[in-house]
This record gives structure tokens, sequence and C-alpha cells, in this order.
């Protein structure tokens, strides 16, 4: 497909389906949401695109890169961002991806470093070895700094990096964050529940408030988190959970 003939579909609100577009030049695009449908897109630079409430279904991006990218209020459902060959996924260093939604995605090895998050949502999808780190999850709101969003629903985030995230009051709602990077990440008052945490690195997390029940927490040494103050767990987790501590749990007796 031209540039032009892009330029027209996305000035008459029409779908654009079925095309490669890997070569469009994306640095001057008219106004208006772009709606693509099964459309490929190969080394393709999105950066500093504005392509804010953008819809992209079933779409392939491989080795794509959009830094800087405007994509506020952007849907992607059913796309694919990993390139199998390579193993690489996309790159969306200094994104704006406030209040985008990724559903039934593959993310795999993305990169989202100084990414802009607040309010996305992740919904069943594969985002395993997914770098978050140094991501933004918190917006400012004048001097205050406003509550961290981002919720995270059915998601597999195994062997993913939140290093030193600040994810405060975010959701992981029954999602895999097996051998994850979650050191020093703040997940006060989150809600945590129904994930698997097995052997992820919590050294230094602070998980004060934190609702924990129904969670997997195999391998979680208290000894090492910096603060737990009112830690939400179920009684059936206490004893992975103590048994760091030299604490051997009993049955009760009558």
């Amino acid at each position: 497909m031209s540039q032009d003939e892009l330029e027209e579909l996305i000035l008459s609100g029409k779908p654009v389906e079925n095309v490669d577009l890997s070569d469009i030049d994306w640095t001057d695009m008219p106004d208006g949401a772009l709606n693509a449908r099964h459309c490929v897109f190969r080394e393709t630079g999105l950066t500093d695109a504005e392509l804010a409430g953008a819809k992209f279904t079933d779409c392939t991006f491989e080795r794509t890169r959009f830094a800087g990218a405007n994509l506020t209020d952007a849907i992607f459902s059913g796309c694919s961002f990993f390139d199998g060959e390579t193993r690489v996924g996309c790159d969306f260093s200094r994104a704006d991806l406030e209040g985008a939604t990724f559903e039934n995605c593959n993310l795999s090895t993305s990169r989202f470093g100084l990414a802009g998050l607040f309010g996305a949502v992740f919904k069943n999808c594969k985002a395993a070895g997914a770098d978050f780190e140094d991501a933004r999850f918190s917006k400012q709101a004048g001097s205050r700094l406003a509550m961290s969003r981002v919720s995270f629903l059915s998601t597999r985030l195994d062997m993913a990096s939140f290093r030193g995230a600040k994810l405060d009051d975010c959701v992981f709602s029954e999602c895999s964050l097996r051998q994850a990077d979650l050191r020093q990440v703040s997940f006060a008052s989150a809600d945590l529940r129904n994930s698997d945490f097995s052997e992820a690195s919590f050294n230094g997390a602070f998980l004060d408030n934190a609702d924990c029940r129904g969670a997997t927490l195999l391998g979680v040494d208290l000894t090492r988190l910096s603060s737990f103050e009112g830690l939400k767990v179920s009684s059936d987790q206490l004893t992975d959970l103590v048994r760091p501590l030299g604490i051997r749990v009993f049955p009760a007796t009558r």
C-alpha cells in the first residue's frame, strides 16, 4: 500500500486491512485514528508516531520500534510483537501508552523502558521475559504524584523484569510471574491474588498491605523483603512463607 492510499483511508475513517505497512513513513501522518486489521509491520520505525486511539487487530509486529510514540488509549487485540526466528520482541521505550489495552497479544521479550503505562491493561497476554524496568506506572498530577495504576489480568510474565518499579495499588490477577525479577518493587496495597510468584526474586520489595491471597509464594523469603506490614495471605500459604524462617506449621490438634 502506498503512503497516499494509507493517508486517504485514515482520513476517511475506513479500516486498513490485509496489507504490509512496513515501509510507511509515520513521521507526519494526518489526524484520524488508524484502524489496522491483519496488517504487517516488519522492522518498522514508529518512533514518535502520533497513534492515539489507534486500533490494531490481529496485526504482526516484528522488530518494530515504538520509541516515543503516542499510543494513548490505543487498542491491540490478538497482535504479535515477537519475532519467533530471532526471539526478539518490540521496543516500546519512552512510548506513551496511557490507557492502552493489550488483549490476547504476544509481547514476549518486549522492552518498555521509560514507557508511560498509567492506566494500561494487559489481558490474556504472553509477556515472558518482557522488560518493564524503568517503566512509569504513575502519573504526575500537579505537585502531587497520582496513584500508580496498571492491570495485568491472566497474563504470563515469567522471567519478566519489574526491578525498582512503583506498582502500588496495581493489579496482577491470576498471572504467572515465575522467576520474575521483582527486586526493590513497591507493591503497597497491590492486588496480587491468585498469581504464581514461584521462585520470583522479591529482594528489597515492599509488600505493605498487598493482597496475596490465593497466590503461589513458593520461594518467597520474608527476611529479604524491605517491609510487609499488613500483608494479606490465606492460611494455606503460611507453610511456604514461614519455612525460610525455620518455622514448621502443623495441623491444629484438639
